[in-house]
């Protein structure tokens, strides 16, 4: 929306979409004090400032909207006009709902993955730690650590690819790596990766496969991964036993 206001803060030009975000008909719009209209003093200060000529830079403020129309979000930028025209500001009214939405979801994502991080790569540190003070003398506990170490090392690999995988959805650039694909090699990988982790709970991991596989075309890491989140997502939700 974009409304053209005089020095008094009084309505001079106001489009249709602005009529919209004002929840007012558009020709009753001339005349009329946008201030008051916005029903937030922190708008009406930035209105009145500007339009006065008191404040000379833009002025930007985000306000929820609630009401039959749905919540939002709604951002208002005021600024100054050039002192020959005969309006004194302008203010530009958008709709920033969504981008709001999608700020949050990529925060909720980058702290979801902080916490996911976090988790293999202490395993990775406390296991490495082990092998060097007790692995030495032991094969069974070097044996043990180099296990974790390497689960954890695959499950880093796939949190990586997950946010690679959402960087390129958000960039425009993702694409399936279409190829033959061996199910008995991925299913055979899953057990190795999840056999500990299920044997820790006392949850019984077990694959019914067919005696023969069919060659399946497809992208192997994202099959991979779907089939890792389900198979993770099992043993971290089932309660142990």
């Amino acid at each position: 929306g974009m409304v053209l206001v005089d020095d008094k803060g009084r309505i001079k030009y106001a489009n249709g979409a602005a009529a919209i975000f004002l929840r007012v008909k558009r020709e009753d719009l001339a005349g009329a004090d946008l201030a008051a209209l916005a029903g937030d003093p922190q708008i009406a200060e930035a209105v009145r400032g500007v339009a006065a000529g008191s404040v000379r830079h833009r002025v930007s403020v985000e306000r929820e909207r609630t009401g039959e129309q749905g919540a939002g979000v709604l951002r208002w930028s005021v600024r100054p006009v050039r002192r020959d025209d005969s309006a004194a500001a302008v203010i530009i009214i958008e709709d920033v709902t969504q981008q709001r939405a999608a700020d949050e979801a990529r925060n909720s994502f980058v702290t979801q993955a902080t916490h996911e991080l976090r988790t293999p790569l202490t395993n990775i540190r406390l296991y490495a730690e082990m092998m060097a003070d007790e692995g030495e003398p032991d094969p069974r506990v070097r044996a043990q650590c180099v296990n974790v170490i390497n689960h954890e090392s695959r499950r880093l690999e796939r949190i990586v690819q997950d946010m690679l995988s959402v960087a390129e959805i958000e960039a425009g650039s993702f694409k399936l790596r279409v190829d033959d694909v061996r199910p008995e090699e991925i299913f055979a990988e899953l057990r190795a990766d999840y056999e500990a982790q299920a044997k820790d709970k006392d949850i019984a991991l077990e694959f019914v496969a067919p005696p023969k596989w069919p060659m399946l075309k497809g992208d192997r890491d994202k099959i991979v991964l779907a089939l890792h989140n389900l198979v993770g997502n099992a043993l971290k939700y089932t309660p142990s036993g």
